[in-house]
């Protein structure tokens, strides 16, 4: 029971995670041509304001619940890379660990107002593709 409440929290944070970026990736560009320049600014002002919020407590709980997860395929007991499940999971542990680590990277350079490296005008388009392929293999690997 307790890890079907911890899986049933980690999807809905996934949701929560996954949905903003598809807005800001997907969405938000499509109104910046319908409603214009200073409208479009207000708005995502104003969801960014709420986003701030709740995005860093479900990228954390995101995280926990996760690693929480992960402990019960992955462990001294049953090894690292010994089966497809454990390989395939590794790799969505790469993929999740790459977006903490832009995230994290974000934060620092929002504290110590510093100039992001260019690629991070791309970041929530590679988290959008990050997080296609992350769910795909949560699925496929119980299968593989």
């Amino acid at each position: 029971m307790e890890y079907t409440i911890v899986l049933i929290v980690h999807l809905l944070c996934a949701i929560i995670f996954l949905g903003y970026v598809f807005a800001d990736v997907i969405v938000f560009p499509i109104a910046k041509k319908s409603v214009g320049e200073k409208v479009y600014e207000e708005v995502k002002k104003s969801v960014a304001k709420r986003a701030i919020k709740i995005f860093p407590v479900s990228l954390l709980l995101l995280v926990a619940t996760g690693g929480f997860m992960l402990s019960k395929y992955i462990n001294s007991d049953l090894g690292v890379f010994n089966t497809p499940l454990q390989q395939l999971l590794m790799l969505k542990l790469f993929l999740a660990g790459l977006i903490v680590l832009g995230v994290l990277y974000s934060l620092y350079t929002k504290v110590t107002n510093k100039k992001p490296v260019d690629f991070m005008k791309h970041f929530h388009k590679f988290v959008l593709v990050s997080g296609f392929f992350i769910v795909v293999l949560a699925k496929y690997m119980f299968v593989a």
